[in-house]
């Protein structure tokens, strides 16, 4: 046993404690994979072992019990005298072979997953020695003391930049060798390598992999837990087949002709109503990459968008799947920077929002497509999907069928799921089916209007039999509520305002003596439809100080 507690280990116990011998590369599934990585760890063994073959040999101090922790005189002369030798590199007739083992089980079905790292993140046969001597430690702690050992300090028991660079055969004064661990370099720049201690001298820089990348290669798919706060509905779509084709079309088959045009970064537009992240993902998918939906309306306010777009990059790559980021309108009150963070990744990116496309969020131009909003009869179909029977089968009219029930509300695919859930939830509290009720309770839910400060909110509690009006008035009213309920399938379904999206919106002017019944018309109608009902002081939207008036 030498100073750092070092004995020389064989070669690495395989899984399930079989030796990592290349033979057992030919099989199936994740065994395969570990078999692989384990195989690769008892090459880096091997260079190890001869690294400290060569230590001992020159050092005749090496059995020093202090080793490490003082500088005798004579050391000092040794490491003055001493010539550099050659390093002593892994073995290439042995990584030869254990890559010969791999490519047989790769022809047999085998997906590796050392393998997928190194081709999703552009790794050459350098940049994945260097990883696998700095992943060592996390898998075999042996290595931590034969490192200490290595490094002539019983302290430092991570691999160190010259450490590293010698036991894959290159040398400390080969610049190329060196830009490697660099912070331009692909395992730096990729998030799979950080060198610690910015302030020692480059060579003694102790490396380390992250713990994502240690567990991913062990076969764990478990989602990064600085993206699990803002992961989308679903989170990271599986490695699902993509679509068969002539099933995918409109904004997201055009997407897809993008990427596979060679695309790395597009913009989907969303309409109001319109879906973009979902159009980018089923985009992705057609393309035939799975999907990472990250919701950045969910992004902490302290998080800082680089480090989290640094860790997405990094997972989606790692997952072989592009990268969906939206809305972008969470990131542009925190500066053009922040959305150039997303935009300017080293992986396939689609972001998405309402707003148009502005240059300055990233050097690159990016493939633009336009998300519609939803059918009348698409929206239907959505809330169908999600209540699955829970509101009953459909009947004739608003009262039965969730789709009518719910025509009138503008909301994207995520916000009806959002609000179906929210119907679901209200009715166990009050054990019944899904009525009318909570559906529009669910959809009403999905408004961040946040007028509640300027405004005050009414619930609605009267309906059509306590207003006592003329025939005529009350008629004037009722088809104000039909007009509110039906725009959508009349201004857009048949077409009757085509372009520009003007004039949608509904304006009626109640006039009449106080106490002839004007709030409780407009509390009747938004009964009737289901919606909040905000009554506005003027005097909480007048404001002294220039511009605020205009804001409110």
């Amino acid at each position: 046993m030498n100073a750092a507690g070092a004995t020389a280990p064989g070669p690495p116990a395989g899984v399930d404690g079989d030796r990592a011998s290349p033979a057992h590369l030919g099989l199936d599934g994740d065994r395969a994979s570990l078999v692989h990585l384990r195989g690769r760890l008892a090459v880096v063994e091997a260079a190890v072992r001869a690294a400290v073959a060569r230590r001992r040999q020159a050092d005749p101090g090496a059995d020093d019990p202090f080793r490490g922790l003082y500088l005798a005189e004579e050391q000092v002369d040794r490491l003055l005298d001493a010539v550099p030798a050659p390093p002593a590199a892994i073995p290439a007739a042995a990584t030869a072979e254990v890559e010969a083992a791999a490519d047989r089980a790769e022809r047999a079905g085998a997906e590796l997953r050392l393998r997928r790292l190194a081709r999703g993140f552009g790794l050459d046969p350098l940049d994945l020695g260097l990883l696998l001597v700095a992943l060592a430690p996390d898998l075999d702690p042996r290595f931590e003391r034969l490192y200490a050992y290595l490094n002539d300090d019983v302290t430092r028991r991570r691999a160190q930049v010259g450490l590293a660079l010698e036991l894959c055969g290159a040398s400390p004064t080969d610049a190329a060798a060196r830009s490697r661990l660099g912070r331009g370099g692909t395992l730096v720049a990729g998030g799979l390598v950080e060198v610690e201690e910015p302030e020692r001298p480059f060579l003694t820089r102790p490396l380390r992999v992250p713990d994502r990348v240690a567990s991913h290669l062990l076969g764990d798919d478990t989602l990064d837990p600085d993206l699990a706060a803002i992961a989308g509905a679903g989170g990271a779509v599986g490695r699902d087949a993509a679509p068969a084709a002539g099933t995918v079309d409109g904004p997201a088959a055009g997407l897809a002709r993008a990427l596979a045009a060679g695309a790395r970064l597009a913009y989907v537009r969303e309409r109001p109503g319109g879906s973009g992240t979902a159009v980018a993902a089923a985009g992705l998918r057609a393309a035939g990459l799975p999907a990472l939906v990250l919701d950045l309306g969910r992004l902490d306010a302290e998080a800082a968008p680089a480090a989290v777009a640094r860790a997405a990059a990094r997972e989606a790559r790692l997952r072989g799947a592009g990268l969906v980021a939206g809305p972008v309108e969470a990131l542009t009150g925190r500066g053009a920077a922040a959305v150039r963070a997303f935009a300017e990744l080293p992986a396939t990116v689609v972001l998405a929002g309402r707003m148009t496309w502005d240059p300055a969020w990233a050097r690159d131009v990016p493939a633009v497509v336009e998300a519609p909003g939803a059918t009348t009869e698409e929206r239907a179909a959505c809330w169908r999907a999600h209540l699955d029977g829970a509101a009953g089968p459909p009947r004739a009219g608003p009262a039965g069928d969730p789709g009518l029930a719910t025509a009138h509300f503008l909301l994207s695919a995520e916000q009806v799921a959002r609000a179906a859930a929210a119907a679901r939830l209200q009715a166990a509290v009050a054990g019944t089916e899904v009525t009318p009720w909570h559906l529009r309770a669910g959809a009403r839910a999905q408004n961040a209007a946040g007028l509640e400060r300027l405004a005050r909110r009414i619930e609605p509690a009267v309906g059509w039999d306590d207003l006592v009006l003329p025939g005529a008035t009350a008629g004037q009213l009722r088809e104000l509520a039909a007009r509110a309920r039906h725009r959508d399938r009349v201004l857009a379904d048949w077409g009757l305002r085509p372009g520009g999206g003007r004039g949608r919106g509904v304006t009626a002017l109640f006039a009449g003596d106080s106490g002839t019944g004007k709030t409780m018309s407009a509390e009747v109608i938004a009964g009737a439809l289901g919606l909040d009902l905000y009554a506005v002081n003027l005097a909480t939207v007048v404001d002294k100080y220039v511009g605020e008036t205009e804001k409110n």
